[in-house]
């Protein structure tokens, strides 16, 4: 019985492994039936890829600064804090005067809250542009004569592709 049963796992792992080739021969013809991007969709394609190449270094550039100002403003925060616990409660003009300084710090951060949600969108943005460009360009074939049609900017960026670039996205937190 135990030889039977081991026969018939080797004769059902043929058999899927006999399915995966048939499927994976099939896969040709499948892709190619999909017929190549028009003029217009290239052009669209291309002027994705130049704004993604365009936009996503300078975005990660500026995620890299605000970073910088958020720890800053972290550190203005906790100095302001420790300034409270040590100063006199007595001494009315000095306690003035922490008050002014914590309301200046937190008009600060309320813009810059502001500026974190503004970039927030334009990742939101960008990540789009990034999916959009995934469904609808990535790996479609395109007639030689639309991609020499290209402006000669258009068809550097479609040739360097998307590869090396890193689009920032919004971390996502269980």
């Amino acid at each position: 019985m135990q030889a039977f049963k081991r026969a018939r796992i080797i004769h059902g792992g043929a058999r899927a492994g006999a399915l995966l080739v048939s499927a994976l021969l099939a896969l040709p013809a499948a892709a190619s039936d999909e017929r190549p991007l028009s003029a217009g969709a290239l052009q669209a394609c291309a002027a994705q890829v130049q704004q993604l190449r365009a936009d996503a270094p300078a975005l990660n550039r500026q995620i890299a600064a605000f970073d910088a100002r958020r720890a800053a403003l972290n550190e203005r925060s906790a100095a302001l804090r420790r300034e409270a616990d040590t100063q006199d409660r007595d001494d009315l003009r000095a306690q003035l005067d922490l008050q002014q300084r914590r309301r200046a710090h937190n008009a600060t951060l309320v813009a810059f809250n502001d500026e974190v949600a503004a970039q927030r969108q334009a990742i939101v943005v960008l990540d789009r542009l990034k999916q959009d460009y995934a469904r609808d360009c990535a790996a479609r074939s395109y007639r030689h004569e639309d991609f020499a049609a290209l402006p000669p900017p258009a068809q550097a960026a479609m040739r360097a592709g998307l590869d090396d670039i890193v689009v920032p996205s919004l971390a996502t937190e269980p």
